[in-house]
């Protein structure tokens, strides 16, 4: 088995960019579907006076199209996986895998949904007996808190492949976990730092392209003397770039685990 912390991350992203430039045609409708619809379904179902004053909205019915753009969200992120992963795979192929992934991907979803109640219920448990005994929460449930958040952190890192796995092959829930953790086995500080670069490579960008982009929105809305146009027009370009990002963070991923899986048996 060759040493899989020596991961050249640098050919990897070159690799990416050269399969964004070969098949940018077939990604972008695949991101806009998978990632950028359910960002804009989501903000568009956040209540309209919350969106106006920048608040965070109260629970409500609203929150039931979580389920429909969590489910699109995960048929993108198998079928990009799918087409970094199959060279002359089309569209409608990438989509036909993803359905046909999608009940392990729900598996996956109810796993993790098992392991945070799994984690919450001593949480829980502790603060409710320290609220008893001192009315306020205690060194216990924090150390716990933090506990949690390591595991999820340790989690997200180490299923990084996870979606790549799942859309190679056609596999349990339970087996595509395991086939991640065997493959991201020894390179978990390497792996950690591209996850923290990520995320703030991703915000920064957002934010730059925001600036502009709101301002262009705001000018359109007082054209046409509507707040709402604001609003939508706001969103769909919020839409946008999430699926750009997220669809050459999923390429990239993909062509990681290509990396990954051929540590794993020696090339």
């Amino acid at each position: 088995m060759s040493n899989r912390s020596n991961l050249a991350l640098g050919a990897i992203w070159d690799e990416t960019i050269a399969f964004l430039r070969a098949e940018w045609s077939l990604l972008l409708p695949v991101a806009l579907l998978g990632f950028g619809l359910p960002t804009v379904i989501l903000l568009l179902a956040v209540p309209i006076d919350a969106a106006e004053a920048g608040t965070i909205p109260k629970l409500g019915p609203w929150m039931g199209w979580f389920v429909p753009c969590g489910i699109l969200s995960m048929l993108g992120s198998l079928a990009v996986s799918a087409l970094a992963l199959r060279p002359g795979v089309s569209v409608r192929e990438s989509i036909e895998v993803a359905i046909r992934r999608l009940p392990s991907a729900l598996g996956l979803l109810l796993l993790y949904a098992g392991l945070q109640f799994a984690m919450a219920l001593p949480v829980g448990v502790a603060a409710a007996l320290e609220m008893r005994a001192g009315g306020a929460l205690g060194p216990i449930s924090m150390v716990l808190n933090l506990a949690c958040i390591a595991i999820t952190i340790w989690l997200f890192v180490r299923l990084m492949p996870i979606w790549a796995v799942l859309s190679d092959h056609a596999q349990s829930p339970w087996n595509a976990v395991r086939h991640a953790f065997a493959l991201t086995r020894g390179c978990y500080p390497k792996l950690l730092l591209l996850r923290v670069v990520m995320v703030f490579a991703s915000l920064l960008i957002m934010l730059v392209l925001l600036i502009p982009i709101g301002a262009i929105t705001q000018l359109l809305g007082r054209m046409l003397g509507s707040t709402s146009v604001t609003i939508v027009l706001s969103f769909v370009a919020t839409g946008a770039m999430v699926a750009v990002v997220g669809g050459i963070w999923t390429v990239f991923v993909a062509r990681l685990y290509r990396r990954l899986s051929g540590a794993s048996i020696g090339i």
